[in-house]
């Protein structure tokens, strides 16, 4: 099987080097990726992106990572994952769905408490909610890092007949933005650049949100999720992933 450790010069070169291989010829099929709902949105500004430079923009398929998870275990026809997490990834390379060494960190995510009206850690000490969303802990990593928050606060009897679930984090989002919830425990991506209504939630409090990527088995363009891998190691990429709130991987490489 191909092996996606290598240098990510090299990465970025040979990406380039695709990129102008396609430009001139037929248009290939898109890859299919599932991505988790907290990264749909980066993934779309990526893809957009990339199209720009010749490449072709995948096909997204958004849901929460546990869903995608069972998905991909049933024979759902993906060739990559874009996980909110690294249990996931690493439970389906475990089993044998994922490319040798294709496992990696892509980015690390933010918890926050939005809205907020002057001090954050106040509000939500004093619960004072009548309905508080967070996406479902079962299924989202963000809704277990929102777990570790309200259990850090000794908020789990409170919370527990005020809260909304979301099915991932998007849903949870969409409560709070519709009104249906007086506030929530959300990304930090999914806060519009000019927000200020939000109290960033100190990454102590909860378990690292690392999302990490693979390419699967049933891959059937290696060499186009190659191409986009190396994409993803561009400085451009990197920047629009920092310019949506995540913090990029301290370390190369998967656990």
């Amino acid at each position: 099987m191909p092996d996606f450790r290598v240098p990510v010069l090299l990465n970025r070169l040979f990406g380039l080097l695709l990129i102008c291989v396609w430009s001139g010829a037929a248009v290939a099929a898109p890859l299919r990726i599932a991505v988790a709902a907290n990264f749909a949105p980066t993934l779309e500004k990526l893809a957009a992106h990339y199209a720009t430079l010749g490449g072709v923009s995948p096909e997204l398929v958004r849901g929460s990572s546990g869903k995608l998870y069972a998905q991909i275990r049933q024979g759902a026809p993906f060739d990559m994952f874009f996980s909110a997490d690294i249990a996931r990834p690493k439970a389906l390379e475990d089993n044998g769905f994922v490319i040798d060494g294709s496992r990696q960190d892509y980015a690390r995510g933010r918890l926050v408490l939005w809205p907020v009206n002057k001090d954050g850690q106040r509000e939500l000490t004093a619960f004072s909610y009548s309905r508080f969303a967070i996406a479902n802990p079962r299924l989202a990593p963000y809704g277990r890092a929102a777990q570790d928050v309200l259990r850090h606060f000794k908020l789990e009897k409170a919370a527990a007949k005020r809260l909304v679930v979301g099915e991932n984090i998007a849903q949870a989002y969409q409560f709070v933005h519709s009104k249906n919830a007086d506030a929530g425990l959300l990304a930090r991506a999914q806060m519009p650049p000019s927000s200020t209504d939000y109290w960033l939630i100190p990454d102590v409090w909860h378990r690292p949100i690392r999302q990490q990527r693979v390419v699967l088995t049933r891959c059937d363009d290696i060499e186009a999720a190659r191409a986009f891998l190396a994409f993803l190691q561009t400085d451009v990429a990197k920047q629009i992933i920092r310019n949506d709130g995540y913090q990029l991987p301290t370390r190369e490489g998967a656990e």
